[in-house]
């Protein structure tokens, strides 16, 4: 067989399963509550990671690691992450499990082996066709630098840390717990 034509009919087969595929996914809809195919997971980890740019990767951050700046970037994270990410990082809260795709488990491996310079760009640049939005605009660069801090530290979180958030998430009245 000639190189061209079995490049042709490789060319042929991908786009009968890319097809195929399509058809499956418009089959079975577009819901937020299912659970993601194992290539739409691979598509969105493989785009997340191209979409820092490689500048990003070399940063350090540069708060130091201290009780003080551990506990700031708790508190802001109560307040503003943990309405989709839970005060554990876990992700399994009423909005997050609404998200599609789901909030990534900031305790595991996936997001504790980034860089600092990856996690502070998606805090401040946010993560297209997710849920994770800009927050540049509402954090300053010292803030996020301690919600960096803050996420290396939700693998070691305490009871007593928890229950502190608690303290500290936003209460509204539209809050089924306020009722």
């Amino acid at each position: 067989m000639k190189p061209w034509k079995a490049v042709l009919l490789i060319l042929f087969a991908l786009a009968v399963a890319a097809v195929g595929y399509g058809l499956t996914l418009v089959r079975r809809g577009f819901s937020a509550l299912a659970t993601p195919s194992a290539i739409e997971e691979f598509a969105a980890t493989t785009a997340r990671k191209m979409a820092v740019p490689s500048a990003y990767r070399q940063l350090r951050n540069p708060i130091m690691p201290s009780t003080e700046n551990i506990r700031a970037g708790m508190a802001h994270f109560a307040d503003h992450c943990a309405t989709c990410h839970s005060n554990d990082g876990g992700g399994d809260t009423l909005f997050g499990k609404g998200l599609y795709p789901k909030p990534p488990d900031l305790r595991a491996a996936g997001t504790q082996n980034k860089n600092d310079g990856e996690l502070y760009y998606t805090i401040a640049n946010g993560v297209r066709l997710s849920g994770m939005p800009a927050f540049s605009e509402a954090h300053t660069p010292e803030k996020a630098w301690r919600l960096v801090l803050f996420i290396r530290h939700l693998p070691q979180i305490t009871p007593d840390e928890l229950n502190e958030m608690e303290g500290l998430n936003p209460k509204r009245e539209s809050d089924p717990a306020n009722w």
